[in-house]
């Protein structure tokens, strides 16, 4: 286990720039998740932190240990990093043990050691008596978990994932990444697991880092990122999103959809409110309704549904428990009972 420190960190391929002075912080144990589009630079930073790209400027340190500064830099091998790519990458031609041994240092340990290892590695995944299967002999599960004891198996400082389950069926990989997210924390390993699954990010972590064009924009706990976003943009990395416009007033309220304000009030700034979908209620009782609109579209999920509703001309989308009690062309009561997150001129 180790702390994990980056400072300003640039990597450039040619002149594109790929980090962009980013910084990011992870304490002894916990679990991260990188979030972002494709091309954001969430492998980039991973290949940084294994040593495997050599950064342009900026400092890593792996507790006291600073391992990368401009041009003096750790070797990968030094490192102590167990590193898991997209599809395992597992040794074709080596079965399930030797895979696991793989990376284990001969000259520290003897055969009997290492045998010991191994099986402590296969009773961890419960692989126990496939140890003599070849890779193309496992599932795709079975295979990202040899690929996960290989990581493990020489006492990493830091577990890295890159997108390890992105190749498996929903049902597969919600599965593993149960499995493989408790295994980490029974070993309570310091780790980063690259993904593009917001559920995923959220679930898995203690520590969410939503990534856009080579910078955290925002870093916390997935309570944090999730329900107090710092703009639009974010907002929308971590779930479904109504962005609306508004207008703070100079008495301090927020006139927007669900709150019309007469607008003889001085106008302090122009932006936008960020509602989740969950915060906004609708009910079949017009009588005292202030905001009504028609259903439009339901999308039913089983365990919940999402309504879409025109309100005046706007199109709001609510999250409701399912099944849904309501019908398209249906009208509805609608009010907004989360917080008001008013982000000025944000355009992003």
């Amino acid at each position: 286990m180790t702390t994990l420190e980056i400072k300003n960190l640039d990597v450039s391929f040619g002149e594109k720039k790929i980090l962009d002075n980013l910084s990011f912080n992870l304490d002894s144990g916990q679990i991260a998740a990188l979030l972002g589009p494709s091309g954001c630079g969430k492998t980039t930073l991973l290949r940084s932190i294994a040593g495997l790209i050599q950064p342009d400027a900026g400092t890593i340190r792996f507790g006291k240990q600073l391992v990368s500064l401009s041009s003096l830099s750790l070797p990968a091998h030094k490192r102590k990093i167990g590193y898991v790519p997209q599809e395992g990458a597992l040794f074709p031609h080596l079965n399930i043990a030797q895979n696991i041994a793989f990376g284990i240092d001969r000259s520290a340990f003897t055969k009997e050691q290492i045998k010991q290892v191994v099986k402590e590695m296969l009773t961890l995944i419960d692989l126990v008596g496939l140890d003599k299967r070849m890779p193309n002999e496992l599932s795709g599960g079975q295979q990202t978990r040899v690929a996960l004891a290989r990581a493990l198996a020489v006492k990493p400082a830091m577990i890295l994932l890159d997108e390890p389950f992105s190749a498996l069926d929903a049902q597969l990989r919600a599965e593993l990444r149960t499995d493989v997210i408790k295994l980490l924390r029974t070993q309570k390993t310091t780790a980063i697991l690259v993904t593009h699954d917001r559920e995923e990010a959220l679930v898995s972590s203690d520590v969410v880092a939503l990534m856009r064009d080579g910078k955290i924009m925002q870093q916390g706990s997935p309570e944090q990122v999730y329900s107090s976003p710092t703009s639009a943009t974010t907002a929308m990395s971590t779930g479904d999103t109504l962005v609306l416009s508004a207008k703070r007033l100079v008495n301090g309220q927020t006139n927007y959809l669900f709150n019309p304000i007469n607008l003889d009030a001085n106008i302090l700034e122009i932006g936008e409110v960020v509602i989740r979908p969950e915060e906004i209620k609708i009910s079949k009782d017009l009588s005292s309704a202030k905001i009504i609109g028609e259903i439009t579209k339901i999308d039913y999920y089983g365990h919940d549904a999402m309504v879409e509703i025109a309100v005046s001309n706007e199109s709001v989308q609510v999250r409701i428990p399912g099944p849904a009690k309501y019908a398209t062309g249906e009208k509805v009561a609608l009010e907004h009972l989360g917080p008001i997150r008013f982000f000025a001129n944000s355009k992003s």
